[in-house]
């Protein structure tokens, strides 16, 4: 078996090692690594007195400070070990007992004895790594350093973390002219290398793991010393001190080198290599949102071998589209796209939902429904623009978003390939949670959140805000308070309505004014921000449900739609206005057939220009040449009233339908109509036996 061979079977082994100890390695390594806190702080207890009179007695401090010293030693460490097992405050816990490091150091005269001094170093370095691991679960001590990806604080705290602990086998090296001592010396001296510059560096400190374990059960037993004799301690101290720095090697081998080392920059080489030298698969264009996942997918989609080019869609998100763009770059896109597709949004795709009254299963207004195909829309005009062969989103595999995307580049762009990640097993096998996503995040420099996540997933647009999955998984759970974003609680609303007076022609809003201080819009994306405000404002637009998604599962969501909801209520009623009966009831079926299909993704999207699609929208919008007028409403406290409504082409016949009037109307006609419509209820009755009248 050549070098390479055994180099090769000994990093499959390592990978075997971790996909198998995976959940448990990191757990592990938190207990070796505060194993000498731990016995130190104990110890601390045992021995108050002694520890208190050698300090008394070596910096001549009085009674009381050596006291505080052995209270504060004791309270830092055991708290210490506490918050780090706990995983709570993790980041101070580790600030904490750097602190009893150093005022060991200097207590104990650590400082002047070489030997000593660096296995301090090489505790140091295994709470770095500690602290660097931390930033991943909680909000990061650097919340005001930029993130940008190698340059993050978190990449330079792995590389110390490793150097410091190195030279923990820096003092077990042996300077004897014996073979076996010349062996160990050149073994341990390429790993404790390996690990510093962070190459092989699972395989080297998992190896070194395996040595140092060996050695300190041989060399620190300590059990089989009589407790009574001053070596007991002696050899206590070092065998945890040890345990600790095992704790920090177990850190690399779970979490990997960092951004800052030989793996990854070989990584990227290869990476770089592979795709523009040796075996490009193609472009592909990501609808790339910023966000963990579809930065992790631009990363992996480029180790497959694609060219990446990211497109970001502007449909009204609270977004740093800079920053995001920055952020694909310094992740290796090619190219990035930021579209701002606000205006076409509500016009091409918000305006034909308001015109079709679309509420899907009689309450949710659609606003991630519509948003989707108008974002795919774009992406296959870039593809096709940049001549690239496949498309990729972060779409699940268990919701609407992968249907709705697919479908649009399948009717737009036929010839194209479609990449879904969540889909391919190789993928979600890899990235089986949130947990995952992160950890190749960090071994791969891409910047992660520095705030905590909010325990549940949210979709924004210029339409609405729904939020879904975490902690509203369970249909039973309230929202929390700090859910909503775009409303008001009604608690905190205005205590006077704002009056709207809304103009359509054709249907769709071309004004909208305030009755109050005289402001209009009267461009769409104008009409419907407007509408936001002053729904929002009054917290109009809230719902939470229990919804059918396509694929056969029911979900809970929770969404905001305040100006959707306000332009629903209006164009409800200035369309009865003036919309003929039966053409209403034909155009009510076609809205609740046409809310179905835009939910399923399929409307909006292949069925987009299909036949009979073509035919649908041409019956919705003819129904909707003589829906013009003004409706004039209130907004108040989370409800929209209508107050009064005018046409020029309105049905309503006040003289016809007057009490006081007879107008061009005999009431006896009725009495013919009574007629003719009685003859299917008497034969309806006398058929199942249920009329009076005798035989």
């Amino acid at each position: 078996m050549g070098q390479e061979d055994f180099m090769s079977t000994a990093e499959d082994v390592a990978d075997q090692f971790l996909r198998v100890t995976k959940q448990y390695l990191p757990h592990l390594a938190r207990l070796c690594l505060i194993s000498t806190f731990l016995e130190d702080g104990i110890r601390m207890w045992l021995q108050w007195n002694e520890q208190r009179d050698y300090i008394e007695a070596t910096w001549n401090c009085g009674y009381f400070l050596a006291t505080c010293f052995v209270l504060l030693n004791l309270i830092g460490q055991l708290g210490g070990c506490v918050l780090v097992l706990s995983r709570n405050f993790v980041q101070y816990a580790c600030f904490g007992l750097f602190g009893i490091i150093a005022l060991q150091t200097v207590a104990y005269s650590i400082l002047w004895d070489l030997k000593f001094l660096m296995r301090n170093l090489a505790l140091g370095g295994g709470l770095l790594l500690l602290l660097a691991e931390s930033r991943s679960e909680g909000k990061s001590m650097f919340a005001g350093v930029p993130t940008m990806g190698e340059s993050s604080p978190k990449q330079y705290m792995q590389l110390g973390g490793r150097v410091l602990l190195v030279l923990m086998f820096m003092t077990l090296l042996h300077f004897d002219p014996s073979f076996f001592s010349i062996l160990q010396n050149m073994v341990g001296t390429a790993l404790i290398i390996l690990v510093a510059i962070g190459f092989k560096t699972k395989l080297a400190a998992l190896t070194l793991v395996v040595w140092l374990l060996a050695i300190n059960v041989y060399f620190n037993a300590f059990w089989t010393i009589p407790a009574y004799k001053p070596m007991h301690d002696f050899l206590k101290y070092d065998f945890f001190q040890t345990t600790s720095v095992i704790g920090g090697l177990l850190l690399v081998v779970a979490l990997g080198p960092g951004g800052v080392s030989m793996d990854e920059k070989k990584k990227e080489c290869f990476s770089v290599c592979w795709t523009v030298l040796i075996m490009s698969k193609g472009t592909v264009v990501l609808a790339y949102s910023g966000g963990l996942d579809t930065s992790c997918i631009l990363v992996w989609l480029k180790e497959q071998g694609y060219s990446v080019i990211a497109y970001l869609a502007n449909i009204g998100q609270d977004e740093d589209f800079e920053a995001a763009r920055k952020k694909a770059e310094s992740l290796g896109a090619t190219k990035v796209f930021i579209e701002d597709l606000r205006a076409e949004f509500v016009k091409d795709f918000i305006w034909p939902a308001v015109q079709a009254n679309a509420v899907y299963e009689d309450r949710y207004l659609l606003g991630t429904a519509v948003a989707r195909p108008c974002i795919a829309r774009r992406q296959v005009e870039i593809a096709c623009r940049e001549g690239a062969q496949f498309v990729s989103h972060g779409a699940t595999g268990k919701g609407n978003d992968q249907i709705r995307f697919e479908l649009t580049c399948y009717a737009l762009y036929p010839g194209v390939k479609i990449i879904a990640p969540w889909r391919i097993p190789e993928f979600y096998n890899r990235f089986q949670g949130r947990k995952d996503l992160m950890e190749y995040a960090q071994q791969h420099g891409i910047p992660v959140p520095v705030t905590p996540k909010a325990p549940w997933s949210m979709d924004a647009n210029l339409m609405h805000i729904s939020y879904e999955s975490g902690i509203l998984e369970n249909p039973k759970n309230h929202a929390p308070a700090d859910l909503y974003l775009m409303t008001k609680n009604s608690e905190d609303t205005p205590n006077a309505p704002d009056i709207l007076e809304m103009e359509f022609k054709n249907g769709v809003p071309v004004k909208v004014t305030n009755m109050k201080d005289g402001k209009s819009k009267d461009s769409p994306m104008g009409i419907f921000s407007y509408l936001n405000e002053i729904g929002g404002m009054h917290g109009v637009g809230r719902i939470d449900i229990v919804e059918n998604r396509f694929i056969g599962m029911k979900s809970r969501g929770i969404y905001e739609t305040p100006g959707g909801t306000i332009l629903l209520h209006a164009h409800l009623d200035i369309e009865n206005f003036t919309m003929d009966k039966e053409v209403r009831r034909i155009k009510q079926g076609l809205g609740v057939r046409f809310s179905e299909l835009v939910y399923n993704g399929i409307f909006q999207t292949g069925f987009w220009y299909s036949p009979e699609c073509d035919f649908v929208r041409h019956c919705i919008a003819k129904s909707q040449e003589n829906v013009e007028g003004k409706v004039q409403l209130s907004v108040f406290k989370g409800h929209v009233y209508i107050l009064g409504r005018e046409s020029p082409k309105s049905l309503y016949n006040e003289e016809l339908v007057s009490m006081d009037v007879q107008g061009d109307y005999e009431p006896c006609d009725a009495s013919g109509f009574i007629r003719i419509n009685a003859v299917r209820l008497k034969e309806y009755h006398r058929l199942h036996g249920r009329s009076s009248t005798k035989q």
